[in-house]
């Protein structure tokens, strides 16, 4: 089962790019990483923003 990458604007791409970044990542839009969140692509924890592997998939997927 291949399920298509969910559609991302390319705010809310360059978005996911900095949470993939780890620690290097800069603040970004509480709207944007909401969204993330809700489509499985990112997951906070102790307020950080990291990664799911649907998140690294999407990224690899490109915008």
């Amino acid at each position: 089962m291949t399920d298509a990458p969910q559609a991302l604007s390319s705010d809310e791409f360059a978005s996911l790019v900095e949470v993939g970044k780890g620690e290097a990542q800069r603040e970004i839009p509480q709207l944007h990483w909401e969204r993330l969140v809700d489509l499985g692509y990112a997951v906070r924890r102790l307020g950080e923003l990291s990664l799911t592997a649907s998140g690294i998939r999407r990224l690899a997927a490109g915008e």
